[in-house]
């Protein structure tokens, strides 16, 4: 794959030379563009261009062809949504996947999986589970919108391409993973609080609403998850603690494992399909892509 580097012009608002504050890992995005030419050096044009004085800028975009540097991947990009001291902006390298509608998705896609895995060897990294991050996580905007929706592939099938560049065994969210009733699982990753019920006679602990996870139009306007196995913690899964109080804007992880009731078939909506579980006595639904299934020992 094509690299070439055609930077944003330093000292404006896309480019104020701000050092990231360190590399917690890649932030993957795409760039919802469906236009007829909206390709890498477009959008790379447009930083030096109308955009440049616009708070919205990204490391690379990446395209069938080749991958393109806007900024220099030791300068903070505004991309991640989260803020000026936002972990996504400040401590995560974003990329931009075109999918505009003269280009290759899949080609596309499949440039970002080589450039991650770069990317991560150049900082000694050798987990992709650990380092990957959609724009959903930082923020619970739906992005990267193709990815999530399965096309060329889901989330799991990405990181484990990284992982396979890396030269590593596929990390645990196991893409070519089917679940059954029966299958134990377990959530993979941190995600952000969307909405939060208070303690009531359904949900005696309470109960989330996660965008990542099966919640919000139109894939499940009521999935909650009960809050009894979950655990609040900081955007980095750091600060993990199973009595704190869920707020909304928070972040909560789960190392639970839970056994799937049921399980329901891919739709236009869920292209990982979803799997039933329980928590505290209740029922819930959960998008298959940020579970993983583990022995059953």
């Amino acid at each position: 794959m094509e690299i070439i580097e055609m930077l944003a012009p330093a000292g404006h608002n896309c480019r104020p030379g701000i050092p990231l504050l360190g590399f917690m890992g890649i932030t993957v995005h795409n760039t919802s563009n469906w236009s007829n030419g909206a390709n890498a050096i477009a959008h790379a044009n447009y930083l030096r261009g109308s955009g440049k004085d616009k708070y919205v800028s990204w490391h690379y975009v990446v395209d069938k062809d080749r991958a393109v540097r806007c900024i220099p991947e030791n300068e903070t990009a505004w991309c991640a949504g989260d803020g000026g001291n936002g972990n996504g902006n400040r401590k995560t390298i974003n990329i931009e996947i075109c999918d505009n509608a003269d280009g290759d998705i899949r080609k596309a896609t499949d440039n970002a999986v080589e450039l991650c895995a770069m990317i991560l060897k150049a900082h000694g990294i050798n987990t992709a589970n650990d380092h990957l991050f959609q724009h959903n996580h930082w923020t619970g905007k739906d992005c990267p919108y193709d990815i999530r929706r399965g096309n060329p592939y889901d989330w799991n099938t990405f990181v484990n391409k990284v992982q396979e560049k890396l030269g590593g065994s596929p990390s645990p969210s196991g893409a070519d993973q089917v679940l059954t009733a029966g299958s134990k699982v377990k959530f993979n990753g941190v995600f952000r609080i969307d909405s939060v019920i208070l303690p009531n006679s359904k949900y005696r602990n309470g109960a989330i609403g996660s965008f990542a996870t099966c919640y919000g139009s139109p894939v499940g306007s009521n999935d909650y998850i009960p809050c009894g196995p979950l655990a609040t913690c900081n955007s980095d899964g750091s600060g993990t603690n199973y009595n704190g109080v869920m707020r909304k804007g928070g972040y909560w992880k789960c190392d639970n494992v839970f056994t799937v009731k049921r399980v329901e078939l891919p739709t236009k909506y869920t292209k990982n399909g979803v799997a039933i579980l329980e928590a505290d006595g209740v029922e819930f639904r959960v998008d298959c892509g940020p579970l993983y299934e583990v022995s059953n020992n």
